[in-house]
């Protein structure tokens, strides 16, 4: 059917209005851009910017846990032995892995409009196998009596099948923003512009660099040169001044020829700041920040870090619903699927550096929103036994309780000199954290440097590093303790306490470090439990040293 009967057709108002039929391949199909350039989905993944960015949408969303929950009460948990738990993380088909599945439908949803799947289901109507159709192949009609949509899915020339008719509920579509609601618009179309400026720079570049880097030129002669001649100078000329091997050489001009340039300089034509221009447009269609397809140009360390939550809470997390809510409303419609959804895991984009992760490790610990054993599962580290137990501090209340009044408490005798444990407590759990803080980024530096090939260099270096540690343990202890006022009496006793825990403290963190086969994760287990651990045995010392008992 040609273009002028696709349009005058009965049936084209029923069409998807992007369908490719209207603007693939060659001739009147193609979409030609004001620049030159013919522009498609397959053709703009030649252009590095577009292709980045879709491949970046593509391999994070399909690289995401896509877990099965059951929803119970408040509670969720992770429900592993459901089919489609393993379709969505292992297997989609027979033939095809789940992250290629899910990678190949992302890329068709972002850059084609639209990514397809047939649903493969079992006599109880469970999904048992997802099929990827190329959108290329897929109309949607909509039926005039039942007003149902209906997939009606191409034969394939290749093996010469017939069309095949598919009911909504049947096909898994994942779309983006488009016109209808039941179709997303093209990305390649509606930045064919964009994207047409950028492949032509790209081929303007080549043709400029593959004839010398000089632009063109013209060589006049005084006076008349037979074809012959004319072939052979502009041969020889060619020969040895083309090329960007040749580019800048020392040319020879003999019978009063003379060389003129012509053509526009490429700084004239703006021709850097154009193609620098059309990554950032690129960037802008996909909602993709610069940095993420290798344009550092307004990046730096300090936003890094930020442009990465940008990254994921603008870009990634709609594509994320979109997939989600496609697959809890057509696959979890069998017996025995209430309760059930699935949903996306963002920790691994979100995670940050050791540092980051240790304090806000911490922080939930010492709430007691997560136990040693959530903090592991989160580190992919195996559990350890006693690690479910969930702690809070001592001197926190219910919010109940501080409505209804303190309790009625006896009157005791309080020794003049005491420690209030509960307050100084976090301040020297601070201070803990300040020198593990220093122990771990030091034994990373060497475990960099050093490990897995010298051990026996990096357990020298441990010797000679805690060597020096312990006197700064100790000081950074009694200074702590200097600047909370809690040294009354024995001063003595108190900096001794502090130079033995000092000790002790660096003899403990060098044969954890040589018993260690994972420097990071160790450190990372130091600044999540070992300051709320070691906190309060060194404050009951340095109490009753300080009390004269």
């Amino acid at each position: 059917m040609s273009f002028l009967q696709l349009l005058a057709s009965d049936h084209y108002h029923e069409l998807d209005p992007n369908d490719p039929r209207l603007w693939q391949g060659s001739g009147v199909y193609g979409r030609r851009t004001d620049s030159g350039m013919r522009v498609n989905p397959e053709i703009s993944l030649g252009l590095a910017a577009y292709y980045a960015s879709l491949r970046n949408i593509s391999e994070d969303i399909a690289k995401l846990p896509f877990k099965v929950y059951r929803q119970d009460g408040r509670d969720k948990t992770v429900d592993r032995e459901h089919p489609i738990y393993k379709l969505l993380n292992v297997q989609a088909n027979p033939e095809m892995g789940a992250m290629t599945w899910r990678e190949t439908k992302t890329q068709w949803a972002v850059g084609w409009g639209g990514g397809i799947s047939e649903i493969e289901r079992d006599n109880a109507t469970r999904p048992v196998a997802f099929w990827p159709i190329h959108p290329s192949r897929v109309e949607i009609r909509r039926d005039r009596q039942t007003r149902k949509l209906w997939y009606i899915i191409k034969s394939d020339d290749a093996i010469n099948t017939p069309d095949v008719k598919l009911p909504e509920e049947d096909v898994l579509h994942i779309h983006g923003l488009g016109g209808k609601g039941t179709t997303g618009y093209r990305l390649s179309m509606l930045a064919a512009q964009t994207i047409g400026i950028g492949l032509q720079t790209d081929r303007f570049a080549a043709k400029f660099f593959g004839n010398g880097i000089t632009l063109s030129a013209v060589l006049t002669h005084p006076g008349t040169l037979s074809k012959e001649a004319k072939t052979a100078i502009r041969e020889q000329w060619q020969g040895e001044y083309g090329g960007a091997n040749d580019a800048h050489g020392l040319a020879v001009l003999a019978e009063d020829m003379k060389y003129e340039r012509v053509g526009i300089p490429p700084n004239e034509a703006q021709f850097l700041e154009s193609r620098q221009f059309t990554v950032q447009e690129i960037a802008r269609w996909f909602r993709m920040p610069p940095h993420k397809i290798q344009d550092l140009e307004h990046a730096t360390f300090s936003n890094i870090g930020e442009q990465n939550i940008e990254y994921v809470v603008d870009c990634l997390t709609s594509w994320a619903v979109r997939w989600e809510q496609e697959v809890n409303r057509k696959c979890f419609n069998a017996a025995g699927d209430t309760g059930l959804f699935a949903e996306h895991v963002f920790n691994m984009l979100l995670r940050g550096d050791t540092k980051s992760r240790g304090i806000f490790y911490r922080i939930m610990f010492m709430a007691g929103a997560m136990s040693q054993n959530d903090i592991r599962a989160a580190e992919n580290l195996n559990a350890v036994e006693f690690g479910d137990t969930y702690y809070v501090p001592a001197n926190m209340i219910p919010a109940e309780k501080a409505i209804e009044g303190p309790a009625p408490q006896p009157t005791q005798s309080r020794q003049p000199d005491g420690l209030n444990q509960s307050a100084v407590l976090p301040v020297a759990e601070d201070s803990l954290l300040r020198v593990l803080t220093k122990e771990a980024r030091a034994a990373e530096r060497a475990s960099e440097k050093f490990l897995p090939g010298d051990r026996i260099a990096f357990e020298k270096w441990a010797t000679e590093f805690y060597a020096g540690h312990a006197e700064y343990v100790a000081k950074e202890m009694l200074t702590t303790f200097k600047l909370m006022g809690i040294l009354n009496r024995d001063i003595e006793h108190v900096s001794e306490q502090c130079e033995s825990y000092a000790k002790a403290h660096c003899a403990a963190s060098r044969l954890a470090l040589a018993r260690s086969s994972d420097v990071k994760k160790t450190v990372l287990d130091w600044l999540v439990t070992r300051a709320g651990t070691t906190g309060p045995i060194l404050i009951e010392s340095c109490s009753h040293a300080d009390m004269g008992s």
